[in-house]
């Protein structure tokens, strides 16, 4: 039975959010208000990590309880405010694009399932390249740190990033749907898709993906993500899903192997802990890796 819960959590929370979305659209509620399925579901996610962790010991406080909680008002202050910025330049770069094509862009007559799967497609591929680039440029990793030094994966700190990271990667990432002019109640689907896969992302319930694993980029792929082992850690970028990462060779699944219970960023046990020197940390990231290598020695001397 719980086997049969474990394949069925996810899929059946997707659709049934889905539905939910598709029935606001249909009684007139305004596209945007699909957000609340998104703040709706965390009760869910909370309950479900309670009752079928994936490591009990995730559901304990790792000194990032009160750092986490704070993130998470910040963080959609912040990336709301970035968007409203970002809004200003897409719109007219989608005018300036429009006036070029000299007609709409995007492909409004298509079925609204087929504008849903080219939503996605589109904005996952201007998310997983900012995504990457920030595990393989020095400076960038700085700011994307941050989201990696949790010693855990769990629901809440899904939000853990710096400003710098929101200012980076907002901007491309909301550049294809604004830009190519996508309708709002295929923005809203989209969002559904996204904010579902991202509740999951992080979610330190025991689920299975099944084949599931070659559509999205949650569960045991994001674990592996967040390996305390950057060899492991620098694969499965896609932001809700995995398929650019198979195209691009950067999916990582082993066969055979759990995904890691150790997380974080090993050998910087020195990385902050606390919010705001956190928002430092990238600034003074030669310092804390200086810390870390004294810690390291000095505990290599005790030990």
């Amino acid at each position: 039975m719980r086997d049969i819960i474990r394949h069925l959590i996810f899929p059946v929370t997707l659709v049934g959010a889905l539905i939910v979305a598709h029935e606001m659209l249909a009684a007139g509620s305004a596209p945007e208000t699909v957000i609340v399925i998104w703040f709706g579901l965390m009760p869910l996610i909370v309950l479900l990590e309670r009752l079928l962790p994936r490591h009990a010991d995730w559901n304990r406080s790792q000194n990032d309880l009160t750092t986490d909680i704070i993130y998470f008002p910040t963080n959609l202050v912040v990336a709301g405010g970035l968007s409203a910025l970002w809004g200003g330049l897409h719109i007219v770069l989608a005018t300036e694009l429009q006036r070029a094509v000299g007609s709409p862009v995007w492909p409004s007559d298509w079925p609204l399932p087929v504008q849903v799967l080219l939503a996605v497609v589109a904005a996952e591929f201007f998310a997983y390249w900012p995504h990457r680039w920030m595990h393989e440029n020095t400076f960038l990793w700085r700011f994307h740190s941050i989201h990696h030094s949790s010693k855990r994966v769990y629901w809440l700190n899904a939000i853990r990033a710096h400003p710098g990271e929101h200012l980076f990667r907002g901007f491309i990432s909301a550049l294809p749907l604004a830009v190519l002019g996508a309708p709002p109640e295929v923005l809203a689907y989209w969002m559904v898709l996204s904010r579902v896969g991202g509740l999951f992302q992080h979610a330190n319930i025991d689920f299975a993906l099944g084949p599931f694993a070659w559509i999205f980029s949650i569960g045991e792929l994001h674990r592996w993500h967040h390996s305390a082992i950057r060899e492991e850690a620098d694969h499965n970028y896609g932001d809700t899903f995995i398929f650019w990462d198979t195209i691009f060779g950067t999916r990582f699944l082993p066969q055979g192997r759990a995904a890691p219970s150790e997380v974080g960023i090993r050998g910087l046990e020195a990385f902050p802990t606390g919010w705001w020197r956190q928002q430092l940390a990238p600034f003074r990231y030669a310092e804390i890796e200086a810390e870390s290598r004294t810690l390291l020695h000095g505990v290599g001397r005790d030990g």
